[in-house]
């Protein structure tokens, strides 16, 4: 693994704003294995604060290379997420690296995340499915799934996942390494992506790597622009009854199962599960999302 060779891109919209989540970012990537070489793509509206911003990003950090690059005017406003593209394209044709990620700047994805996903990543290929992450919001001495708040039924649809539409957890049995087994969640997004260079030549060569074209893949979420950016190849060449291909892990919690830390991706920030609060009353903690009698 000291030989792996990553690249990772990051979306940075008025990089000092938010200094410190970008800077615990940058962190977690410092844990990998291997050499990294990181791209920030900050807005042509501050360009004035890349070199500010790089001095203090090299000083609190140790990458192979890190630099801030100045998108220019034409991607304005979210279209910011997909100003990276080119560059990630020429290197996964290029064959440059070992592993190609892109992540928004207040994602912490650590050592423990990569292991877990290298572990898998392989494995479930064989079954045309791929590693994922749920990710969640530190609020009230809760962990909040945000994307994900609901209890997932394991044994029959979930009602009303996406509007009116159900949604069936697929569910794989790998009783190995601890884990009962894999579900894909309704909702894949994870606010980052991660390809080796299997994946990344399929995602290079798909609709999904297009900011255009993905929406076409997302069908009826409907994610927006930003979202899009992230898709990898969660909706590449899917499985007949099912809708994407990221899955998580499970493990056994007392009467109950639920995702284990290591797939588990903190976004640093308590804005969703403030709005889910005002919207419900209260909010789940991860704990809560397969109920207490699934196992």
């Amino acid at each position: 693994m000291e030989n792996f060779k990553f690249v990772v891109f990051v979306t940075a919209y008025d990089p000092l704003s938010r200094f410190d989540s970008l800077l615990e970012t940058l962190r977690g990537y410092q844990e990998l294995p291997g050499s990294k070489d990181v791209f920030i793509y900050i807005d042509w509206e501050h360009r004035d604060d890349k070199s500010t911003a790089e001095q203090l990003l090299k000083a609190n950090t140790t990458f192979n290379k890190l630099e801030l690059v100045v998108a220019d005017e034409t991607w304005q406003g979210f279209n910011l997420t997909w100003a990276h593209k080119n560059k990630l394209l020429k290197d996964i044709r290029g064959k440059s690296y070992d592993f190609y990620i892109y992540t928004e700047n207040d994602m912490l994805f650590r050592s423990e995340h990569f292991l877990y996903w290298y572990q898998w990543k392989d494995r479930l290929k064989k079954l045309n499915l791929e590693p994922g992450f749920c990710r969640f919001e530190k609020y009230e001495d809760k962990f909040v799934p945000f994307d994900n708040h609901r209890e997932w039924q394991l044994n029959k649809p979930t009602k009303k996942v996406w509007g009116e539409r159900p949604y069936v957890v697929q569910k794989v049995i790998t009783p190995l390494d601890g884990i009962v087994g894999f579900v894909s969640l309704g909702n894949p997004y994870m606010g980052m992506m991660i390809l080796d260079q299997d994946m990344a030549d399929t995602y290079a060569a798909s609709d999904s790597s297009d900011p255009v074209k993905s929406f076409k893949k997302v069908d009826f979420r409907c994610w927006p622009i930003a979202d899009r950016s992230s898709l990898g190849t969660a909706f590449e060449n899917v499985s007949a009854g099912h809708e994407h291909r990221r899955v998580v892990p499970i493990i056994h919690s007392g009467s109950s199962v639920q995702i284990p830390p290591y797939a588990l991706l903190e976004h640093m920030d308590s804005k969703y599960s403030q709005q889910l609060q005002v919207q419900l009353n209260s909010v789940l903690d991860i704990s809560q999302m397969f109920g207490t009698s699934s196992s």
